[in-house]
């Protein structure tokens, strides 16, 4: 059975501390001068390929290693060229791009048995004081505490909103909206938090696809580029809203943002990914994750999608 790769991330069991050992990066020889780490991708996923999220984020934890530890990270992006294997092991070579007084920037360039399979550059910021202003979280949110979650053997625990209402002329303010956050604390090591806000960040359900939202099996994908802002410090074990939205559909493509809000209303990352889509044949049949059918919102549950 072949699930689209963002059904997959959703159907992962493992511990918290699972996932922070799958994420974190090791040192190796330096190739060329180059500082040198690598990954083990878990045997998590059932269709022959890694989430996206696990590889943006053992990439980033490289990356982290090779800058000064009052840096925060606050942009990446990143192409996925190939997919990576579960149960491969990555080779992640860091380029140092440039450092300043402020900003440091790396390049990482991620190989899986000699073939290149991601390549990334983020930058890294040292703190400072500045201006605040953002755009509120969206309307309606309740607080986790007033949205059933779910039992399983998942790293993060889920709160699911499911979309807006759909307007009349077919489309949605948001096609995901879901409160999460790890199911256990995490150590204070902001590196950590950063490399796991940026793996829920790719967990887009099915919501890149308006027109069978809520339904699972119909298509296969594969995200094409990734990016991510993040705009002040946050820990993954604390609420994170994190709110979807679908901005087209073309071409055989999905074009979404997402952003991430604390239960405070402080907006910490924003997100934006193009995927590839393509309709199935033949739907595939599977029982979705426990999250997903929520009497909430649009989808599948009260026949609007």
């Amino acid at each position: 059975m072949e699930l689209d790769d963002a059904e997959e991330a959703e159907v992962v069991s493992a511990s918290v501390a699972d996932l922070v050992e799958a994420v974190t990066a090791r040192p190796s020889e330096p190739e060329d001068g180059k500082a040198t780490f690598t990954s083990s991708s878990p045997n998590w996923w059932i269709g022959g390929r890694t989430f996206g999220g696990m590889v943006v984020a053992q990439a980033l934890s490289a990356a982290f290693q090779t800058v000064p530890a009052h840096l925060d990270v606050h942009s990446l992006h990143g192409y996925f060229l190939r997919p990576t294997r579960p149960g491969s092991q990555a080779l992640h070579t860091v380029g140092q791009v440039r450092d300043g007084r402020s900003f440091s920037t790396r390049e990482v360039v991620s190989t899986v048995e000699g073939k290149e399979t991601f390549r990334m550059t983020c930058s890294f910021h040292a703190p400072e004081d500045g201006d605040d202003y953002q755009l509120p979280v969206g309307p309606d949110i309740p607080l986790p505490r007033d949205v059933e979650g779910f039992e399983a053997p998942f790293p993060f625990d889920i709160r699911e909103l499911g979309a807006t209402q759909r307007r009349e002329d077919g489309t949605y303010l948001s096609t995901r909206r879901c409160w999460f956050r790890t199911r256990e604390p995490l150590p204070d090591d902001p590196a950590v938090h950063a490399c796991l806000l940026a793996y829920f960040s790719d967990m887009t359900g099915a919501a890149f696809r308006p027109l069978s939202l809520g339904s699972w099996g119909t298509h296969t994908d594969a995200s094409l580029d990734h990016a991510v802002w993040f705009h002040r410090r946050w820990r993954a074990d604390a609420w994170s809203i994190f709110d979807l939205q679908t901005l087209v559909n073309a071409g055989g493509r999905s074009t979404i943002r997402a952003t991430m809000h604390g239960e405070d209303g402080s907006r910490h990352l924003s997100m934006a990914q193009e995927l590839l889509m393509r309709e199935l044949d033949e739907p595939l049949t599977f029982e979705a994750p426990p999250w997903v059918n929520r009497d909430r919102g649009t989808g599948a549950n009260d026949g609007s999608a």
